[in-house]
């Protein structure tokens, strides 16, 4: 077995990403006009399990406090989300996924599928194990060097 080099891997990545971005971002957008974005539907799995902060969202984002008020003050307006005084700090807001927020969450999920599914479905079968095990130490080794991702990750795949 050949050893490719890392950074012809590295490149490979650079030109399958983006696509794969650009198919799902088409499909999210595409259904009556739509305008979800992928970013508010990881804000969606981040609130899933659990209500959080505007700052812990900031944080997990990596985005000022500001920006991420605006992303959420559209995701308010829509429904998806809805923000509560938090009982233990009434100077911050508790934000919660609302039943609306949890439907665009399971839809969207669904259509990413459905976009990558016959793409998957071209590959051999062991090309397809092949994949899934280069997905699965890939989610591994960005674990270690991104604990949020890790946590990201786990409530992306269910």
């Amino acid at each position: 077995m050949s050893t490719l080099p890392s950074e012809f891997i590295s490149r490979e990545f650079l030109f399958v990403l983006p696509t794969i971005n650009r198919l799902i971002g088409r499909e999210l957008r595409g259904e009556n006009g739509d305008d979800r974005t992928m970013t508010q539907i990881r804000v969606l799995a981040f609130l899933l399990d659990a209500p959080i902060t505007m700052s812990a969202l900031a944080r997990k984002r990596r985005v000022s406090l500001q920006a991420a008020s605006e992303l959420v003050q559209g995701m308010v307006a829509r429904r998806w989300v809805m923000r509560e005084s938090d009982p233990k700090d009434r100077r911050q807001s508790l934000l919660h996924i609302t039943d609306e927020g949890r439907t665009q969450f399971n839809r969207s999920q669904e259509q990413i599928v459905n976009v990558l599914l016959p793409f998957i479905e071209q590959l051999t079968p062991d090309e397809r194990e092949h994949v899934h095990y280069t997905l699965l130490a890939l989610r591994r080794v960005l674990a270690v060097q991104d604990p949020i991702t890790a946590a990201d990750t786990d409530i992306l795949a269910e």
